[in-house]
């Protein structure tokens, strides 16, 4: 029942500004420096430093869209953030490109630094250097086919549908999206065959409006010429489109620093280029490369495409190939090649020396999984099988092992192997991985039964950084299982327990979560782990709405001292307070403690809190003085409120002088007194408000006195003085003036409820219904309704809505009727009467519950099997604007598609309510495409869908997804990763994902020849006793049972 209460778009044409050179240079050398430390994505930028670079500031920065020099915080962090991704991916860069004393001189340089057209050509010669529409003008983006462009055919067996490439599409798109001038010079690159025009020209026709005209030079040179014409370019509008395509060494010779600059005022430059020339321009190794070229590179905003495809692209790919037959990169649907060689001899060996790629993939994916020591050779073989199973084929013999050790020591790119003997330690032989080879060919997921295998290969001591590793990679349910035995290790439990606790929670498990955290506090050492572990419990506990519960954890995280979490303890337990309308002295204390802690992000947070908290208690130079606290740290996010927040206050301020300085005097009358009362409360003085209101209330006029002793209650409310504001709303009652006694009574009532006084909430919103006054009679016959309702007294909950249908106030009427439906409903009405109610609640055309009712009633109509009206009554209320409608709408449309046997449009509606990013309904919407795609025959989809749902830690969808991945698992065989995730799902203790998965985990012991481990799983979920599994499970005992078994 319903309870108490009532991408980045298109840009536009623009016109020309000024540039600024040294913006340009500075912005450039930043873009360069991404660039040699290994082209770190705006997302690895931002986790290096959290909080502080996003996306969104990055992209006008590297792409030289501001106005002014940076701030030095954000230089610093990014040349920070660079240097760690490089150091992290074995990257060394001169010591000039990443320290911070050079980059400060280089930004103080800037700072100081910010302290005529060539001859006229015709028109006519734009056809002679550009390619051009029949009427002899340049196109526009939405006359051109892909073809025009430059896009090739599909791959082999794909149709004509773009396959998203979700990283490089959102930082391309944003690129282009930067307004200007000066305007974005974009080029995107990668492997021959990768999609780079396909996926550029998406990008372009996805920010562009159709009728911007797209330059398509018949050659680079031609580019140069085009300044010449400006006059006729001008003509077009801003921005137009250049396009260059496939550019090579000598195309890139043409665009120098001047004609980029040019370029910049007036169009955004898109194109694209291979890998191998960008490799060969920037090594100086291309025919026809020069200073220009290498120049004109490094101007660009440069944005990979790789090859391969990931787990989520391939998910969506199975939709464009046919029988989902996906490539896992484009390399292997166009055969193209693989640019360094090592990796090339790994690729191409195929089942010439199928052994020895196994071997190497193994040591590989050690290595990725987070073991990263040599391997023996009795560690290779144990590993061994399961990369060949994975192939299909079949054992290897001693021989063939022998042979494809042999094969990977073999000497490939400047003498070095695929494998190499490792170095530390002494004792037996083993070998590693070459760590370029390694770095090269980390992509996808490691596989599952990889994390099996060398999970069980670790130490304890091992597994620690394993679990680290898969908890990087989203592996959760291996993460948490090497968390568990890195626990074993005593000298990193507290380290390993934490962790565990944040895995189990992010996999839905709280209860073990709980369990984990309670562990490192009741260790007390590390004290910043203690702190942490305190301050997540208290997290976990008040989701669950255990406020008791995390604000005892909080209290323990502050009571540690812990420099950084102690104040976040502090913080969000005046969070929480303020969420529980307790604005009180304590509340107020735990932010001045936080604040007191000096810690950058924490303080000036509270010390915001601290101001609107003195706002709230009538004292705006207390709350002056804290806001001009906040402002001392200068931080970014704090900063925009304070803009708004002070001079407001400040305004506040000067009025509420003006207002006291000329108070009333003697002969002042009551209703004087009243709009003084009333200006005052505006003002945020409420005590001087409340004197006044008191004051008015002492005189003859019956409606100026119910007036005066309403608002004196309505402060007296805020202030929590609730036996003072009831007596004044029964003052107000008894003045008999009806609007005012309906008024009163109506909140009497809400006071009452909220103090848990059912009954007299009941008897004042009686006395306001009995008024008879429109608006607060139908107010609380509505509430008298749900009132009624959670005694689960119906008949007389329904009297009530019908009563507050009288009112033609929406909110109340869509409520009122909504819950009719749902009584009529529950209580087998008549099927007309009940679809009568919704449409009542659909035609009042209320944001919050109409939506509600259209798609409770097109489920309704659904189930009778109608169609048309079902999908326009979901239309409207998709189109309605409430976010929760925008979800559950493609999602209902989904399953009705799916009922149809529309498969595909059924797909593409829970593709689109996955892209919302919903915390439940999108997590549902994963789940139902994974099951659909387990139907339709397309595991790796289903895999990576329900992975994802599971991740997802949803306390219902989650674990089914779980149950449906387990069994994916068990119906190909892999057994071990079926029975790790089933074990989860039976201690998870879902009321029903557990029974079920104790009964599937039953099935895979009895396979794996456990059979009295599989007996006592079964015995528990008997007597957990939920059906319809407690009747399988006691099936399967019988029939053991029967056998003699």
């Amino acid at each position: 029942m319903t309870q108490f209460g009532t991408g980045v778009q298109r840009r536009t044409m623009a016109a020309p500004q000024a540039t600024f050179e040294p913006l340009l240079r500075f912005c450039g050398s930043l873009r360069e420096l991404r660039i040699v430390s290994g082209e770190p994505s705006y997302a690895d930028l931002a986790r290096r430093a959290p909080g502080r670079l996003a996306g969104g500031t990055l992209s006008p920065l590297l792409a030289g869209k501001i106005r002014r020099a940076p701030r030095w915080e954000l230089v610093r962090d990014f040349v920070g953030a660079c240097r760690e991704h490089a150091q992290a991916n074995g990257i060394t860069l001169p010591e000039d490109q990443v320290s911070p004393d050079a980059w400060r001189r280089r930004h103080e340089d800037l700072v100081r630094a910010l302290n005529g057209a060539p001859a006229q050509r015709s028109p006519d010669e734009l056809v002679r250097l550009l390619h051009m529409a029949p009427d002899n003008r340049p196109p526009t983006l939405g006359e051109l086919a892909d073809s025009d462009l430059g896009v090739s055919r599909p791959l082999p067996g794909a149709d004509a549908g773009y396959i998203a490439r979700a990283d490089f599409d959102v930082e391309m798109r944003s690129l282009l999206s930067l307004e200007g001038p000066p305007y974005p010079y974009v080029i995107a690159y990668g492997e021959e065959g990768a999609g780079k025009t396909r996926s550029a020209v998406e990008a372009l026709r996805a920010q562009f409006p159709a009728e911007t005209p797209i330059l398509i030079p018949r050659d680079t040179a031609a580019v140069s010429e085009l300044r010449s014409l400006a006059d006729s370019l001008d003509r077009l509008g801003r921005p137009v489109v250049v396009w260059l395509d496939d550019l090579t060494a000598a195309d890139l010779e043409h665009l120098t620093p001047e004609l980029r600059e040019w370029l910049s005022g007036w169009a955004v430059t898109a194109g694209t280029i291979q890998a191998r020339r960008f490799r060969e321009i920037r090594e100086e190794t291309a025919s026809g490369a020069g200073a220009v070229s290498r120049a004109a590179l490094h101007g660009a905003c440069l944005v990979h495409l790789p090859l391969e495809l990931g787990d989520a692209e391939r998910a969506q790919a199975v939709w464009h190939f046919e029988d989902a037959a996906v490539p896992r990169s484009f390399a292997e649907a166009a055969d193209v090649p693989q640019a360094l060689e090592m990796l090339l001899r790994l690729n191409t060996a195929g089942a010439a020396n199928q052994v020895g790629v196994c071997v190497v993939r193994a040591a590989i994916d050690c290595h990725r999984a987070g073991l990263v020591r040599g391997l023996t050779r009795d560690e290779l073989l144990r590993l061994l099988p399961s990369y060949l199973t994975s192939l299909g084929a079949p054992p290897a013999t001693d021989a063939q092992f022998e042979q494809g050790l042999s094969w990977a020591q073999a000497p490939v790119a400047r003498g070095r192997a695929l494998l190499q003997p490792w170095a530390h330690g002494s004792g037996e032989p083993r070998w590693e991985p070459a760590r370029e080879l390694v770095t090269e060919a980390d992509s996808g997921p490691v596989p599952g039964f990889a994390w099996t295998e060398v999970i069980d290969l670790a130490t304890p001591e091992e597994c620690a950084g394993i679990g680290y590793e898969a908890m990087g990679r989203k592996a959760l349910v291996y993460a948490a299982e090497a968390f568990t035995r890195a626990a074993e290790y005593e000298p990193c439990r507290p380290y390993v327990l934490l962790a565990l606790g944040q895995t189990r929670h992010l996999l839905g498990f709280d209860t073990a979560a709980k369990d984990a955290f309670r562990g490192v506090i009741e260790m007390g050492d590390p004290v910043a782990v203690a702190a942490e572990a305190a301050l997540r419990l208290g997290d976990v506990l008040r989701k669950e709405g255990d406020t008791a519960g995390a604000e005892e954890a909080w209290r323990l995280a502050a009571a540690t001292g812990d420099e950084y979490h102690a104040p976040m303890a502090l913080h969000q337990m005046g969070l929480m307070r303020v969420k529980q309308h307790d604005f009180t002295e304590e509340t107020e204390s735990f932010f001045r403690q936080a604040a007191a802690s000096g810690d950058p992000e924490i303080a000036p947070r509270s010390w915001v809190l601290v101001a609107t908290l003195r706002e709230y208690h009538g004292d705006p130079q207390g709350a002056l003085a804290a806001y001009e606290r906040a402002a001392e740290w200068d931080n970014p996010h704090v900063m925009a409120t304070l803009e708004d927040s002070v001079s407001e206050l400040r305004a506040r301020m000067a009025e509420l002088t003006e207002v006291g300085g000329s108070g009333p005097g003697a002969e002042s009358d009551a209703e004087d007194l009243l709009e003084r009362a009333e200006l005052l409360e505006e003002l945020g003085d409420p005590a001087g408000a409340l004197a006044a209101f008191t004051s008015a209330a002492d005189c003859e006029d019956p409606d100026v006195r119910a007036r005066a002793l309403y608002g004196a209650a309505g402060i007296l409310t805020a202030e929590d003085r609730i036996d003072e504001a009831c007596e004044a709303y029964e003052a107000v009652a008894e003045c008999g003036v009806p609007e005012r006694v309906a008024e009163a009574l109506f909140e009497l009532g809400m006071i009452l409820h909220r103090t848990e006084d059912w009954a007299g909430a009941h008897r004042a919103w009686s006395r306001a219904a009995q008024t008879g006054v429109p608006g607060p009679a139908q107010w609380a016959a509505l509430n008298l309704g749900l009132l009624e309702l959670r005694v689960e007294n119906t008949e007389a909950a329904a009297t009530a809505f019908r009563r507050a249908l009288e009112t033609q106030d929406a909110p109340v009427r869509a409520q009122a009727a909504l819950n009719l439906a749902l009584l009529g409903a529950d209580g087998g009405a008549d099927e007309e009467a009940v679809d009568a109610w919704y449409r009542i609640a659909i035609e009042s055309e209320d944001p919050e519950f109409m939506p509600q009712a259209a798609l409770a009633l097109a489920g309704r109509l659904i189930g009778r099997g109608l169609r048309n009206e079902p999908k326009r009554l979901i239309d409207k209320a998709v189109d309605s604007g409430d976010p929760e409608s925008a979800v559950r709408g493609p999602l209902l449309l989904g399953m009705l598609q799916e009922c149809d046997a529309d498969e595909d449009g059924a797909a593409a509606l829970y593709r689109k309510a996955i892209e919302f990013g919903h915390a439940k309904h999108s997590i549902h919407a994963h789940v139902l495409l994974g099951r659909l795609c387990i139907r339709t025959g397309r595991p790796d989809a289903a895999r990576w869908h329900l992975q994802t749902a599971l991740d997802a830690g949803h306390p219902d969808h989650s674990p089914e997804a779980g149950v449906l991945l387990a069994r994916v698992f068990r119906d190909n065989g892999e057994s071990d990763k079926a029975q790790l995730l089933l074990r989860q799902l039976v201690e998870m203790g879902h009321p029903d994902a557990a029974p079920e998965a104790g009964v599937m985990l039953g099935d895979v012991l009895v396979r794996g020849g456990r059979t009295e481990e599989a007996r006592k799983v079964w015995k528990r979920v008997v007597e957990q006793g939920r059906e319809p599994h407690a009747g399988n499970a006691r099936a399967r005992l019988a029939a053991f049972d029967g056998n003699g078994d």
